[in-house]
């Protein structure tokens, strides 16, 4: 995986106290709001040329191997934007390193394997930025190609700067080869390059990103903030811009603003009220910049829009990787015991430990590639603007907790029996909004408290920072208790497929069944929470959770009314077979809780292959009120 590369990140001011690290932590995700202001590269250049890059022109921060080592760094032009600039010359590199290297040397490449189109020697580069000119320039076609350098550095040679850009990050190692890491949210390479444009003036505006999802009340005007980047030779100053919402008439509107040359910027969308509650899809795409075509016009941007009447009480997740062999961990395990302390009943800490004895590989795997790039990082609901260290955790929750939960969600559950070999789990799902296409998914985790057996290190030994007394213990604790600790996450981490339908009503709950079989690695019975969380499967965000403590015996069919004379239900030669003199609509559930079989049956008895149910069956109900536990 990605992630095990050992590529480290660093802050520029160094490690010299304990809190110096975090430093630049927060610019990784937590202020990388949709208003951010973040250059490409510089502005461009007087005369006939512009630098094309993805970062800005200040290097913050260095990334390498943590040792000696050769390393490989570059960004992509993709056909999109390359055709802007076809016939033109690219006749210099400019190149940012957080450390002096050796054995520089600077390439163009139309594939990353493949070999130099052109190639500078330059030897012994110094930290900061070093331009290299180009013997035989480079002259631009109308298909992708990679601009990118080759260097011998101690550990930390690579530097990175401003926003994550989806084609600003490909790296190479001896041991992995190539790969690109954007989702490390390391920021882009400070890899820039020089092209000459021929007394021809470039005009194009390229839609980055904007947020994966709004909220507003009917009837209520809002405002969307959308990142554009500017990839013209000259200043942006008008921007006409088309917002399609659901299947309405695309509405065109011309915003006034200005970008510079080589800039990513932000502009403010109006969107006109929406007058009924529900789930709206919006794209936008730029068709025209200063009054003139954009030729990416075709580059669309989606979010959705969430419409809400209602209110639900929200819980705030936040995903934490660490690891025994962390010692800054520590800083996230007193986070989170200060969190759950002054907000008991609306914060959420998972500790999801990676490649540790406690590590839950399927879980770790898709944090630390999807959300957090480091250790101690974490994420508050799955927003990638929300990613960071979990020292400021309370800061990120306070801009959480007031957003209006899309539905309301209640777990209840308890052991399956007194062997406390399962645990049986309800949950029922209030949506405020109704939608005959929603794509929501339930994921449930269960945790384990008062973890001991295994050493913890500790970075904030004989240090003056108060860290809850973790300064005063040695740098290898080997009495650690460990608290909110992922044994399992079910079925998957980006939650289970059909957990909820694809039509859901407002304010009628939909409940959903469970069954957790206890992994061997749970030590204490008695120490188990579990959280469901509720998941969008289109934005890939947390939209509300809840938690329970496992404590008593819980049967979920005990809540509903049991069998009646209204119906039999029996297994016979290996079909299940129903009873009853209505027609009723019968629902039959897995026992991981998956609905399997839904029809509706005419009085009399229907007859059912249990072959249709390889998973077994937890229970079988009756639309007439009647549910019955079966198992074969």
């Amino acid at each position: 995986m990605k992630q095990n590369l050992l590529f480290i990140l660093i802050c520029v001011c160094g490690i010299s106290s304990i809190h110096a690290q975090f430093v630049t932590l927060p610019a990784k995700g937590f202020s990388a709001s949709p208003v951010k202001r973040a250059g490409l590269l510089g502005a461009a250049t007087a005369g006939d040329s512009l630098y094309f890059g993805y970062s800005g022109n200040a290097i913050t921060s260095g990334v390498g191997m943590g040792q000696p080592a050769e390393v490989s760094a570059a960004i992509r032009i993709p056909a999109s934007l390359a055709g802007l600039y076809a016939g033109k010359t690219v006749s210099k590199i400019r190149i940012g390193l957080f450390e002096n290297c050796t054995n520089v040397s600077v390439w163009i490449r139309d594939s990353l394997a493949g070999d130099d189109i052109v190639a500078q020697t330059v030897g012994d580069a110094g930290q900061g930025w070093t331009e290299a000119t180009l013997s035989t320039p480079y002259t631009i076609s109308s298909n992708d190609f990679y601009i990118g350098y080759t260097a011998t550095g101690d550990a930390y040679q690579i530097g990175f700067s401003g926003n994550a850009a989806s084609d600003g990050c490909w790296l190479w190692n001896s041991d992995d080869g190539w790969a690109n890491y954007t989702g490390q949210n390391w920021g882009s390479l400070c890899i820039q390059a020089m092209i000459g444009l021929q007394g021809d003036e470039v005009l194009a505006l390229r839609p980055e990103s904007m947020p994966k999802s709004i909220q507003s009340a009917p009837g209520r005007d809002m405002a969307i903030r959308c990142m554009v980047g500017n990839y013209s030779s000259v200043e942006v100053t008008s921007v006409k811009v088309v917002c399609r919402i659901g299947n309405q008439a695309p509405v065109e509107q011309t915003i006034s603003t200005s970008i510079a040359s080589m800039k990513i910027d932000s502009i403010a969308i109006p969107i006109d009220a929406i007058a009924s509650a529900g789930i709206y899809t919006l794209s936008v795409n730029i068709p025209e910049i200063n009054g003139q075509p954009n030729p990416l016009d075709t580059i669309s941007l989606n979010s959705e829009i969430q419409i809400l009447e209602q209110s639900f009480p929200r819980k705030v997740v936040m995903e934490e990787g660490t690891a025994t062999g962390c010692g800054e961990c520590i800083g996230g395990e007193v986070s989170r015991a200060a969190m759950k302390e002054k907000y008991p009943d609306t914060f959420i800490g998972i500790a999801v430990h990676v490649d540790d004895p406690m590590a839950v590989e399927v879980y770790s795997d898709y944090l630390m590639y999807d959300f957090i790039s480091f250790l101690s990082g974490s994420v508050i609901d799955r927003k990638l603007d929300l990613i960071g260290d979990p020292y400021y955790v309370e800061d990120y929750y306070q801009s959480e907790i007031g957003r209006t939960p899309l539905a309301g969600i209640q777990l209840t559950g308890g052991f399956a029996d007194t062997d406390k070999k399962a645990i049986n789990l309800k949950t029922a799902t209030t949506f405020g909004v109704s939608a005959d296409s929603a794509n929501f998914r339930l994921a449930y985790v269960l945790i384990e408290n008062g973890i001991t057996g295994y050493d913890q290190q500790n970075a904030y030994s004989g240090t003056v920072t108060d860290m809850s007394g973790y300064e005063n213990k040695p740098r290898v604790i080997t009495d650690m208790v460990f608290n909110d600790v992922a044994r399992g996450i079910y079925s998957d981490p980006t939650g289970i497929e059909s957990s909820l339908p694809a039509s859901i009503t407002a304010m009628t709950p939909i409940e959903h069944t469970f069954t957790i079989d206890l992994p061997d690695a749970v030590i204490d019975k008695d120490s188990l929470e579990v959280v469901v969380l509720l998941l969008n499967a289109v934005t890939g965000e947390i939209e509300n959770a809840d938690k329970i403590a496992v404590t008593d015996i819980y049967n979920p069919t005990a809540l509903v009314p049991p069998l009646t004379d209204a119906a039999k239900v029996y297994v016979s030669n290996r079909n299940v077979c129903i009873e009853s003199n209505v027609t009723e609509t019968i629902d039959i559930y897995s026992v991981s809780g998956m609905k399997m079989y839904s029809a509706t049956k005419t009085p009399g008895t229907l007859t059912i292959s249990s072959d249709r149910f390889p998973q077994g069956i937890r229970i079988v109900k009756g639309s007439s009120g009647w549910v019955k536990k079966l198992s074969f």
